[in-house]
């Protein structure tokens, strides 16, 4: 019995069964409400086979990727260099966290206002949009790992006269490493769904341009089929990044 249930895990079954409910009742009220309000699963299918077999969704996901990695980078960096600011200095710690503050409580239609009138249609506008929104989430995990340093460790540090450097390398960043992954993990789902939105606004490319072209042009179909691309993206991303770093980290440490 348990050897079954090992398999059923292993098979995801339970949440196999639950995509064939919502498979069926996605279907019937396809069938219900027409194909413009919900189009069919099969219809779905083959245009997501047809925008691969043409190569569209290689243009259209690439360029996404590369403003959210340009955003979402530029994010890193400076959550890193609050991090270690807030570190090294209680004063400055004190400015991170007001600034944080101030960032978290932006709503996202403000960045993507602002970035229209300062960047106008172009790449930028998405990328300063994503690098905005992703910034405090990340930079919070990084601060909030740093704060969490056991400073028993410290203490230790300097009982072996350590310098500063190699307190940071041998203690500071192997205990907020989790931190950091973590809020990468989360930035980045943040950063494709808001440069998908920002795309909307200001560029002719992208996941967030074509969802929006294929609304006016009222191919809800193709509605669908980018949106299954974005879910895609992000999965694998997901498995094949993230999952992938936080094994090695977690043999590193």
């Amino acid at each position: 019995m348990r050897r079954e249930r090992d398999w059923a895990d292993r098979l995801h079954l339970p949440t196999l069964a639950a995509l064939l409910v919502v498979l069926g009742a996605w279907a019937l009220l396809s069938w219900r409400y027409g194909a413009y309000v919900l189009p069919s699963p099969l219809s779905v299918v083959a245009g997501l086979v047809e925008i691969v077999r043409s190569g569209e969704v290689w243009t259209h996901t690439g360029a996404s990727l590369y403003r959210i990695l340009v955003g979402f980078g530029a994010a890193l960096a400076v959550a890193l260099f609050m991090g270690l600011t807030g570190f090294l200095s209680r004063l400055a710690r004190g400015v991170v966290h007001d600034t944080l503050a101030v960032l978290n409580s932006t709503s996202v239609f403000v960045w993507i206002v602002i970035s229209i009138i300062w960047f106008g249609l172009s790449n930028w506008a998405p990328i300063f949009t994503t690098f905005m929104i992703t910034l405090p989430v990340v930079a919070s995990n990084v601060v909030e790992g740093v704060e969490n340093v056991d400073r028993r460790l410290l203490e230790m540090g300097d009982v072996y006269r350590l310098t500063g450097g190699q307190k940071f390398v041998a203690i500071v960043v192997p205990s907020t490493v989790p931190y950091l992954v973590a809020g990468m993990k989360v930035g980045f789902g943040l950063a494709l769904k808001v440069s998908v939105v920002a795309e909307i606004f200001g560029v002719t490319s992208g996941i967030g341009y074509i969802m929006n072209y294929s609304r006016e042009i009222l191919a809800t179909q193709m509605v669908f089929v980018w949106a299954l691309v974005m879910i895609v993206v992000m999965m694998l991303v997901d498995k094949l990044v993230f999952d992938a770093v936080s094994r090695r980290l977690a043999r590193w440490r």
